[in-house]
């Protein structure tokens, strides 16, 4: 029998808590087919407890103040009293932090890496969502063979996108998701806009997202004089719907992991311009099914998504390209072959 506690405690509802999302039923049928039970503990209060209010099995919904208070570790110590785990997988450093204070001498304990800021800790496994995160892992001191690398998936969208499909005498719509924050660049694409119209090019922009930044954005959109081109839509619960009204998609972020927007983008067939930094250079190939430019430079950007309105056929083919590689390599039946190996390793090697 192998008893799992899946645990996130993360407030919003973001990348982290979407690959949360997509791996709980894995581990609930992987734990079932081993005689045991996956519980699901998430943050009490937050946006994934209030999504899977009705959700069976319920998720654990618990307090989590800090990753040292006293209500935070009794709580964690009631759950795993409950949950008997044999295994402990979290999702960013605060549960790994609160768990590993209270775990069982004999828990398998597990980190799923989101982002390159964390510490390695002895005897714990890692499940790495992009290649730079399994590198960083076992240069700071992680065996090998406790390091897995699990890419993110996205499910087969029912929206499809139709870049220029509207003719020469409609704007080509720009657009982009994600948290308005400033390590995501959108006011690197804002600026690059702006070029392009300085440049006669005839774009609009739509960015689908919320977040501190929002006033900042704002006030940079009115500096450019872009109000009537440039638009921040706000959050949207329909992303792949939305991703698919647009002519080119931009991902100007500075730091990722393994960008779920950037995935959901490729899967509804759209042309793409991403930075290349760690993670989208794993997923894109410049000038086969996509175009990668440096980070942090709105003339390369702009010249880049330029390119890209005047050889529309190109672009079309980069867009079709990148939707049959998200199709192949990262759906959710890929997903769960990959989770299931770790999974498979992990308690092997507890035997």
């Amino acid at each position: 029998m192998t008893n799992i506690l899946h645990a996130m405690l993360g407030k919003g509802l973001g990348g982290l808590e979407q690959v949360f999302l997509d791996y709980q039923p894995i581990l609930e049928a992987w734990a079932a087919k081993h005689g045991g039970r996956c519980a699901g503990v998430v943050r009490k209060g937050g946006a994934v407890a209030r999504r899977g209010a009705s959700r069976k099995p319920a998720f654990v919904a618990m307090d989590a103040f800090t990753d040292w208070d006293p209500l935070t570790l009794a709580a964690a110590k009631g759950v795993v009293r409950a949950a008997a785990p044999d295994l402990i997988l979290s999702h960013g450093q605060r549960p790994a932090r609160v768990f590993g204070k209270v775990a069982p001498a004999s828990a398998i304990q597990a980190v799923c890496l989101h982002k390159p800021s964390f510490e390695v800790a002895p005897g714990v496994h890692y499940l790495c969502v992009g290649r730079h995160l399994a590198r960083l892992a076992m240069e700071r001191g992680a065996p090998e063979d406790h390091v897995w690398f699990i890419p993110n998936s996205v499910k087969t969208p029912t929206a499809r996108a139709k870049p220029f499909s509207k003719g020469e005498s409609v704007p080509v719509k720009i657009v982009a998701a994600g948290r308005l924050h400033q390590k995501k660049g959108f006011d690197v694409l804002i600026r690059a806009i702006g070029k392009l119209r300085a440049w006669d090019f005839d774009v609009t922009c739509e960015i689908a997202g919320e977040g501190e930044e929002r006033g900042d954005l704002e006030a940079l959109i009115r500096e450019l004089d872009l109000d009537p081109c440039v638009q921040l839509k706000g959050w949207t619960d329909d992303v792949a719907g939305f991703l698919a009204t647009g002519d080119l998609f931009a991902f100007p972020s500075h730091q990722e992991g393994f960008p779920l927007t950037l995935l959901e983008a490729m899967s509804v067939g759209l042309p793409v311009v991403a930075t290349e930094i760690d993670g989208p250079n794993e997923i894109l190939k410049d000038g086969a099914n996509g175009r990668l430019v440096p980070d942090d430079d709105p003339d390369r950007l702009a010249e880049a998504l330029g390119e890209l309105i005047s050889d529309r056929e190109a672009a079309k083919r980069y867009g079709e390209a990148a939707r049959q590689l998200v199709l192949d390599e990262y759906g959710p039946g890929e997903l769960a072959r990959r989770l299931e190996a770790a999974l498979d390793g992990m308690t092997s090697k507890a035997r």
